[in-house]
């Protein structure tokens, strides 16, 4: 267990990780900072989301985001979750 206040323990799914090895030691800020891009990113494409999309009403979005070894973030794509044992899930609602 990491008692370091100041990085957190990340196991990566990168192709340069093997199965088994130990965790990735990342920096909070580090951290931090990429997941405030990767909203920010989103506030962008939010923002040009319709309020309806033919006879509904566009009121959530919901994604899922991983983490790589270098701390960003990651969209992903379908099809893949099934196969995420970790992931950031944030759900975006209109006010």
């Amino acid at each position: 267990m990491n008692d370091d206040k100041n990085t957190i323990l990340v196991r990566t799914t990168d192709a340069t990780v093997r199965r088994g090895e130990n965790p990735t030691e990342l920096k909070v800020e580090i951290l931090a900072d990429n997941i405030n891009v990767f909203l920010t990113q989103m506030e962008s494409i939010l923002e040009q989301a319709p309020d309806e999309v033919g006879k509904f009403q566009f009121t959530e979005l919901s994604v899922c985001a991983e983490i790589n070894a270098k701390g960003k973030l990651v969209l992903l794509g379908s099809g893949v979750e099934t196969g995420i044992k970790g992931s950031l899930n944030f759900k975006f609602q209109k006010k």
